[in-house]
C-alpha cells in the first residue's frame, strides 16, 4: 500500500457534494456544502433533508478516510461498515446484506432493472477480485469498478451507490491516491452517466468504467491546472479551462 494523501476539505466537499446531488437530489450548492463541512453549520444548508443527507455523507466518508488501510483489508465487511454510516437516510438496517424480504426495483434511462437477492459469497468475490487488480496504473479504472460493480449487485436495502462510490474512493486512498472518485454532477454529464450505467445494470456494457475514469482524470487535470494559475501573479492572464460540464473525449 502506498502512503496515505489526505483529501482537502474542499476535495471532500466535492466528493459529498458529487453523491449527494447525482444519487439522491441534494438541492443545497457546493459552496454551501464545503461551508458546512468547515464549520458544521446547519443553517447554511437548504433544507432538514439536506442536513441529514450531508451529515450521513460525512460520517461515512470519515470512516473511509481515517480507515487503517496499512492494517485491515478492504472486504465486505468494509463495505458493509461504510453503509453502517449511513443511520438517517438510507435502510432500516444500515449495514446488513438484503435478503427476499427487501427487493430492490431500480427504474433507469433504459428501463428496470431488479437485482437479485444478494449472495455474500459474491459480493465478497467482486471485492477481492477488484482490490486484487489495483495495482499501478489501473488504480482508477479498478476502483471505478469497484463502484460499478458494487452498484449494480445493490447489496443493500439504500444507500449503495453513496456505499460503492465511497469504497471505490477507499481503493484509490490505500494506493496514495491525490484526487477522490467523483460522479459528474451538472445535467449534460448526469446523462451520459445514468444511461451509460444503466447499460451497465442491465447488459454489462463496461463503457461506464472507462469513460468515468477518463473524465475523473481530466476533472484532475482542470484542478492541477487552476491551482498551477492560481499560483501565479494576478497580471497573468487567466487562460479558459474546459469545465466540469464538458464529457471526456471517447
Amino acid at each position: 500500500m502506498s502512503e496515505r494523501v489526505l483529501l482537502s476539505t474542499k476535495q471532500l466537499a466535492g466528493l459529498l457534494y458529487s453523491m449527494g446531488r447525482t444519487f439522491d437530489g441534494l438541492q443545497s450548492t457546493f459552496l454551501a456544502t464545503e461551508e458546512f463541512l468547515r464549520t458544521g453549520n446547519p443553517h447554511v444548508v437548504n433544507s432538514k433533508a439536506d442536513y441529514n443527507l450531508l451529515l450521513d455523507l460525512r460520517q461515512a466518508a470519515e470512516y473511509t478516510l481515517h480507515y487503517d488501510y496499512a492494517h485491515k483489508p478492504i472486504d465486505l465487511a468494509y463495505v458493509k461498515s461504510i453503509n453502517a454510516q449511513l443511520t438517517r437516510t438510507a435502510a432500516m438496517e444500515p449495514g446488513k446484506l438484503r435478503d427476499e424480504r427487501i427487493p430492490v426495483m431500480v427504474n433507469t434511462p433504459l428501463g428496470r432493472y431488479e437485482p437479485p437477492v444478494p449472495d455474500s459469497a459474491a459480493v465478497a468475490s467482486l471485492i477481492k477480485s477488484t482490490v486484487r487488480r489495483a495495482t499501478g496504473k489501473n488504480n482508477l479504472e479498478e476502483a471505478v469498478r469497484l463502484f460499478a460493480g458494487l452498484a449494480k449487485l445493490q447489496p443493500f436495502g439504500d444507500g449503495n451507490k453513496r456505499t460503492a462510490l465511497l469504497a471505490g474512493n477507499g481503493l484509490l486512498i490505500a494506493h496514495g491516491g491525490r484526487y477522490p472518485l467523483t460522479v459528474p454532477t451538472s445535467d449534460k454529464d448526469r446523462t451520459w452517466f445514468n444511461q451509460e450505467l444503466a447499460a451497465y445494470y442491465l447488459n454489462n456494457d463496461q463503457t461506464i468504467i472507462r469513460h468515468l475514469a477518463k473524465w475523473n482524470r481530466q476533472h484532475a487535470l482542470q484542478v492541477e491546472d487552476k491551482d498551477n494559475r492560481d499560483d501565479k501573479p494576478s497580471f497573468v492572464p487567466e487562460q479558459t479551462l474546459v469545465t466540469q460540464a464538458d464529457g471526456p473525449d471517447l
